[in-house]
């Protein structure tokens, strides 16, 4: 009897504990490198062109590490080449490339977030500015052709839906004329 109370007890503590650990984790979102995440954290996917246009002009000295250290963590562990979907949104991706051909965007006319962007995203002291617009047209042009793709697919997938409805209509008319 002694054992079932001790035991209830604990399990008690240990429920207790572990609310507070749900607790603790709910407020360790808005924590980040010992830092507190400023409302950058939640900007990001950025969804239009008018929020990089705003997050350009919010990027200074004072809050250029914190963005980093965000960016950073959005991009791992594999990188801008897979993660940049986590920084902009497929809709600026599809309105904008890096050096503004085709009469689209140029990210390079927002030099703050693309400086932001090369040091998150930069691997090693080796790591160019060439080789981070390389990765990031790569990048880029991955996200643009997985778009197309879906697009591509979800067009596919309508026509065989709208074909089946047909022969099925067809298939109705059939039976009412037959019977």
């Amino acid at each position: 009897m002694q054992q079932n109370k001790f035991i209830i007890s604990l399990l008690t503590k240990q429920t207790g504990m572990l609310e507070e650990n749900i607790e603790i984790e709910r407020n360790v979102s808005q924590v980040h490198y010992g830092k507190k995440i400023s409302h950058f954290a939640r900007r990001f996917p950025l969804d239009s062109i008018e929020d990089l246009k705003k997050f350009e002009l919010e990027i200074d000295e004072d809050n250029k590490e914190n963005i980093i250290n965000i960016i950073q963590s959005l991009l791992s562990p594999q990188g801008i080449m897979k993660n940049v979907i986590n920084i902009l949104s497929d809709k600026i991706i599809m309105e904008s490339n890096v050096d503004g051909h085709h009469n689209k965007t140029r990210l390079l006319n927002f030099p703050k977030t693309i400086d932001v962007l090369f040091l998150a995203s930069r691997k090693d002291d080796n790591y160019s500015s060439k080789m981070f617009l390389d990765d990031l047209r790569r990048s880029l042009r991955v996200v643009k052709n997985r778009c197309h793709k879906n697009n591509c697919r979800a067009r596919q997938k309508q026509l065989l839906h709208e074909e089946q409805e047909r022969d099925e209509q067809e298939e109705r008319t059939e039976e009412i004329y037959f019977d």
